[in-house]
């Protein structure tokens, strides 16, 4: 038995899991932890290109917290990948010195379009979907792929996520008409720029990111479950989902933090991580919503281990 860790250093949070590797390839992820870590902040609003010093701070303290939990495993491999903001950042190169100084690994800069890829890899193997659009709404862009008879018909990184777009639109708080109009009209006119995207018209829409994530816990609790972490094939109708989403959006951001509970630090980029699936969900007319936790971080095991 083998442990492989896999690093995430994604837009709005860094993620670790801790997965054993049997003979035959097979993984069983048996911890993951995340910090909120922001390191798209500053990047949206004023369309500088370099991580804050803050952010990158936030991003190695998280890594020193991750580095305890596995630095003495045997038969250990750790891998790492870094998405959106990083591979936006003009001062990327220094910050991944800087993490590979601390951890020893040398982080992959994943392309837009490898991490949509890799998303498609993540969900084709891991929920049973024949057909199905999917998009992964992150801190620093998102991710768009129609799925037709389980092959991906194509697949796209669109540059702006949950952090740039709430700084793009004034959405940390209650966002006004006038600038949801414009976020509207913004992503309307990026959909319309993919004509195959028309072709997961009234297909499910499989979701994953964060904000995604928090919608499917309030579901859970609707529901009345009692285990809130386990939204791996969760399902709603897209009715749901609006309603969610519009109650929500009337809200300010402390409301939003109220509600919310545990996940009140999420409550300033939620509207903007959510009204893109919103949009979404009209323009393709969308009838079922299916949560996946499987994701780049799953595709990349899979990819690795198959070619192994």
């Amino acid at each position: 038995m083998k442990n492989l860790v896999m690093l995430d250093l994604g837009s709005n949070s860094t993620r670790m899991s801790i997965n054993q590797v049997d003979d035959k390839g097979n993984f069983t992820e048996v911890k993951r932890m995340k910090q909120m870590t922001r390191m798209a902040e500053g990047m949206g609003a004023s369309g500088t290109k370099k991580l804050e010093d803050k952010a990158i701070e936030r991003t190695l303290n998280a890594l020193r917290d991750f580095q305890k939990e596995y630095q003495n495993m045997p038969n250990l491999t750790v891998r790492g990948i870094a998405t959106a903001a990083v591979r936006s950042a003009e001062n990327s190169l220094e910050f991944l010195e800087r993490v590979k100084e601390l951890t020893g690994v040398d982080i992959e800069v994943l392309s837009g379009s490898a991490e949509a890829y890799y998303d498609y890899v993540g969900v084709i193997n891991s929920l049973n979907v024949r057909d199905c659009v999917i998009c992964d709404m992150g801190g620093g862009s998102f991710e768009l792929a129609v799925v037709v008879d389980k092959e991906a018909v194509s697949y796209v990184s669109i540059p702006y996520g949950a952090v740039s777009l709430a700084e793009k639109f004034n959405a940390h708080d209650k966002i006004s008409a006038q600038d949801l109009f414009k976020f509207y009209r913004f992503i309307l006119y990026k959909f319309r720029q993919l004509p195959w995207l028309l072709q997961g018209t009234k297909l499910p829409l499989v979701l994953l990111g964060g904000a995604n994530r928090t919608v499917a816990r309030k579901e859970l609790m609707r529901l009345g479950r009692k285990d809130l972490e386990n939204i791996h094939g969760v399902s709603m109708s897209a009715y749901s989902f609006i309603e969610t989403y519009t109650e929500w959006l009337g809200m300010d951001c402390k409301e939003r933090a109220d509600i919310l509970g545990p996940e009140a630090e999420r409550a300033d980029i939620i509207i903007a991580g959510l009204s893109p699936i919103m949009f979404l969900i009209e323009y393709l007319q969308t009838p079922e919503i299916i949560f996946s936790e499987s994701g780049v971080r799953e595709g990349v095991l899979y990819s690795m281990l198959k070619r192994k």
